[in-house]
């Protein structure tokens, strides 16, 4: 298994899908920074923070609604094919023989969790980084809006509270749910890869699944409930923000749990 797990990993890590990954990230930065700085009034900020130059931090970034629409593209194009690579390759027939198909499935979504929660938080680190080197601050800014200052979290934010108790905390917990996030994207990419045949066709099950919450989210007017807007986190005043996180991340492993023994149960016969 760790034998098999490290050579996906190489194999992932080092695939030329990551270019479209960099590409992606260029784009995402660029309209973030066009949105966020280039604009037909100066905007008074007396208390500079490296969070107003990162996605899913600032109050008028454009890059950020982007790049929460295009993370589960993300996060199953480099991670949710790792099982159907192998069967597509001819190396599962081969791996089966001396490895059982339920270790091959969980390995499998193993590595679809890291090398998706990889390529999902890339944007947001990459921001990150040129965060901190263009503007290494990390004074409060007050969540109100008026003649002397805007805000870079609404007060009215579901994440309000921790901004305003640690910014530390809320940047690490924003890291972890994210890249956890992105992991578990993959891996309902991977799971729906047991059961088809059809190259990356597996790609597509995260982001069908986003479009039908956001799109339920925005029939019945609880625009919290999906990540996409939970997330974004300048803007994240609309309920039910602290449900929806809450939700999100079990339900996703549900999904995955749900799939990955639907195949045991049908290997077992």
């Amino acid at each position: 298994m760790v034998a098999l797990l490290r050579r996906q990993l190489r194999s992932g890590f080092l695939s030329w899908k990551w270019g479209v990954v960099a590409v992606a990230t260029v784009l995402i930065l660029l309209l973030q920074y066009r949105t966020a700085f280039y604009m037909p009034w100066k905007l008074l900020q007396p208390n500079p923070n490296f969070f107003n130059y990162m996605l899913l931090f600032s109050y008028f970034g454009r890059g950020s609604n982007i790049y929460l629409v295009v993370l589960p593209f993300l996060a199953a194009f480099i991670g949710g094919s790792i099982y159907s690579d192998e069967r597509l390759s001819g190396r599962l027939g081969l791996i089966q023989t001396r490895t059982p198909h339920d270790r091959i499935a969980r390995t499998s979504l193993l590595s679809g969790f890291i090398l998706g929660g990889c390529a999902g938080i890339t944007p947001l680190m990459v921001s990150l980084v040129i965060a901190v080197i263009h503007r290494p601050h990390m004074w409060f800014v007050e969540g109100v809006l008026n003649a002397y200052n805007y805000p870079l979290i609404d007060s009215r934010s579901w994440v309000y509270g921790i901004y305003r108790y640690n910014q530390i905390l809320l940047l690490v917990l924003t890291v972890i749910y994210v890249f956890v996030l992105a992991g578990l994207m993959a891996d309902v990419a991977v799971s729906v890869s047991f059961f088809t045949r059809t190259r990356y066709i597996e790609v597509l099950a995260p982001i069908i699944l986003t479009v039908a919450v956001w799109g339920f989210a925005g029939v019945f007017d609880v625009y919290g409930l999906c990540y996409i807007n939970f997330l974004h986190f300048g803007v994240a005043n609309r309920p039910p923000n602290e449900l929806g996180a809450a939700l999100t991340l079990p339900v996703l492993a549900a999904i995955v749990a749900a799939l990955y023994m639907r195949k045991r149960a049908r290997d077992a016969f």
